[in-house]
């Protein structure tokens, strides 16, 4: 009730932009005969922006080239010719797999990283709003620059006693002992008990 709310799980593949984008890539690829591979990858690599999503963009982009030189009209017939076309087709096959794991990983992945903490204490467990119990065994603290102590304009000032504060609660009294009635309910629950037993045996 007032703690943080549970997030909402993420839909499989992500939102209905994103999957549409990503049937719309394949197609693309497919209908193409691998010849727009290089359209898919290039879409990885604006994704994810990682220097080996790149890298694979342009190796992909020369291979495409290099298997679309050997479907000239003048390598007609040749073992060249059909070697450009199968290495098309794997290619195809190989990129529209790939993007569908990348592109479904990506839009899978929580949208910010863990953040680590930088000092050296864990909250109290269970004290404020939004912090989860943290267990003694499972704290971890993170090693950070010791922070100097500010001196405290408040600690040269004598507390007084404030003139409307609630008086302190009196000391909780000793546990009374179990009165008689609840003696004498719990002896004439063993007799009925006793006496449906005998029943039962009958």
């Amino acid at each position: 009730m007032y703690g943080p709310s549970p997030a909402p799980a993420p839909r499989p593949g992500g939102s209905a932009g994103a999957i549409a984008v990503r049937v719309l890539l394949t197609v693309l690829v497919v209908v193409s005969l691998g010849f727009l591979a290089w359209v898919a990858m290039l879409r990885i690599a604006i994704m994810r922006r990682t220097g080996r999503d790149w890298a694979l963009f342009w190796a992909q982009l020369v291979l495409n080239i290099a298997c679309v030189v050997p479907l000239e009209q003048r390598f007609a017939g040749t073992w060249m010719n059909t070697a450009g076309m199968i290495v098309l087709l794997v290619q195809m096959a190989a990129v529209v797999c790939y993007y569908l794991i990348v592109d479904t990983r990506h839009h899978h992945a929580p949208a910010l990283p863990p953040v680590p903490q930088t000092h050296s204490h864990a909250p109290a467990p269970g004290y404020g709003y939004g912090y989860p119990a943290v267990h003694p065994g499972t704290a971890t603290t993170v090693p950070g620059p010791h922070p100097v102590p500010a001196p405290n304009p408040y600690a040269q000032q004598p507390q007084q006693p404030h003139p409307y504060a609630p008086a302190a609660p009196p000391p909780a009294a000793p546990a009374a002992p179990p009165s008689p009635r609840i003696d004498q309910v719990r002896a004439e629950l063993d007799e009925l008990s006793d006496l449906l037993r005998r029943e039962g045996e009958k």
